[in-house]
């Protein structure tokens, strides 16, 4: 019974956490938003970055998930990989470049915004609703097909 009492405050825990999580994220992706360096784009409008290959392009999402759909051009950084910030500094990438990110449903994507933004990007652009909507809608992607 012990066992199961730990479990339930674990799982408690960790729902206040995503929530005052989500409530943070929230809050700092308006200050980047007023601030013009974070913008949510649909697809369409996206879809005119990812062709332009003066831009940084990162998948937030895990090796598996990259593995089997991504956006041509995107290097994968998990966020959920446990050092995200270490793994996105060995990239290399350039923080005066437009950055687009997206995860699968672009619930990771706003917190990797506030993430890249403290180091040192300044223009981020978040694929809104995610690559679940991107396929959805059938914009290229590389991968099975079948994900769709």
């Amino acid at each position: 019974m012990e066992t199961s009492g730990f479990f339930i405050a674990y799982m408690y825990r960790s729902i206040i956490y995503l929530f005052l999580g989500g409530l943070l994220a929230g809050c700092s992706i308006g200050r980047l938003t007023k601030m013009g360096v974070y913008s949510e784009l649909p697809p369409t409008e996206y879809l005119s970055y990812v062709n332009d290959s003066s831009v940084n392009i990162i998948d937030v999402r895990t090796v598996s998930e990259y593995e089997k759909t991504h956006i041509s051009g995107a290097v994968n950084v998990n966020y959920f990989g446990g050092h995200f910030m270490d793994d996105l500094a060995t990239l290399d990438l350039d923080t005066n470049k437009v950055t687009l990110i997206y995860c699968e449903t672009q619930h990771r994507s706003l917190f990797v915004a506030k993430k890249v933004y403290a180091m040192g990007f300044r223009s981020i652009i978040d694929l809104d609703k995610g690559m679940i909507r991107w396929r959805k809608k059938g914009f290229p992607f590389v991968g099975d097909t079948l994900q769709n």
